[in-house]
């Protein structure tokens, strides 16, 4: 009977390996999935007297996901200042676009119409014929100014959505890892590995890596805690909120400040949410960011510099 336990031991051993391998193709397309491996031992010998200790067979002892904390780590760590420099990038082109130079429909255009429109004025200023385009060129230019003007602040109030959008998502996520940290911490009170459940939970803060910087610790009795700028967004199955509101309700565009449930400031090293904070408020001063107040201050003043000439 001995011999034949051992050899039933090694074919239940095999079979839950290949449980684990038809898992990993399964999940071979799933995002966050990290490979599983079967890990295999030896069984306890049996003794026997005058002999030795006969060999019982094999047994799966654990299942273990192949994953490096270090490159979760150094990828975090790297996700944030990418997600930041991609928001403003992308934001960047479109005040491009928006400004239009050099083009049809760019300031130098419109400029260069009205200065040949007074040029041609000058050869015969009592002629109709030649101050009615000067009216029309003056008029367009203007209009331009308008609307980019208002393209700009149109920018700025959907950027401050983004925002909100994405205070909101980093909300949700923290809530979510939250009541994963609790699932795994009662699932491993036997010392195993929920890994499944971890990946999901590593995805989360994969997709949290790029909208704020964010480290991360897990204690020696389970804890999962998810820090912020040096505050603590998830401690376990407690999370931490942000907010992004106005000072005053009734201006909801002026005076945000993005701040923690308790009252105090959120400092952000990077992510998508310090670009799109920067966006809102560089204007360029002492060194800050060039954001949409800058484009909108040098328009302005374009304006009134224009004008006054």
């Amino acid at each position: 009977m001995y011999g034949f336990n051992t050899a039933v031991s090694g074919l239940l051993a095999s079979q839950r390996a290949l449980y684990v391998t038809n898992h990993n193709i399964s999940n071979m397309n799933t995002d966050g999935y990290s490979r599983q491996i079967a890990l295999q031992r030896a069984t306890n010998p049996m003794s026997l007297p005058g002999i030795g200790y006969l060999g019982t067979g094999t047994e799966i002892y654990d299942i273990v996901r192949v994953r490096d904390s270090y490159v979760d780590f150094k990828y975090w760590n790297e996700s944030a200042p990418k997600g930041e420099w991609e928001v403003k990038r992308t934001s960047l082109l479109e005040i491009e676009k928006l400004l239009g130079e050099p083009s049809d429909s760019s300031f130098r255009k419109y400029m260069d119409d009205f200065f040949s429109s007074l040029d041609e004025l000058s050869k015969n200023p009592s002629d109709y014929a030649f101050r009615q385009p000067v009216k029309e060129s003056a008029l367009s230019l203007t209009k331009h100014i308008n609307e980019t003007a208002k393209r700009l602040e149109n920018m700025r109030k959907e950027t401050i959505f983004s925002i909100d959008t994405k205070v909101k998502q980093i909300n949700d996520i923290a809530d979510q890892i939250g009541n994963l940290n609790k699932q795994i911490y009662v699932l491993e009170l036997d010392g195993k590995s929920a890994n499944d459940l971890r990946d999901k939970r590593e995805l989360l803060v994969d997709e949290l890596s790029k909208i704020v910087n964010v480290r991360v610790d897990e204690s020696k009795d389970g804890k999962y805690r998810v820090n912020v700028g040096g505050i603590t967004l998830v401690d376990h199955n407690y999370t931490n909120k942000m907010e992004y509101k106005p000072e005053n309700p009734a201006y909801p565009y002026e005076n945000r400040e993005l701040k923690w449930a308790d009252g105090n400031k959120v400092t952000l090293q990077s992510g998508e949410l310090k670009g799109l904070i920067e966006l809102v408020e560089g204007d360029g001063e002492k060194g800050s960011y060039r954001g949409i107040p800058f484009y909108q201050k040098k328009l302005d003043e374009f304006a009134r510099g224009f004008a006054g000439k």
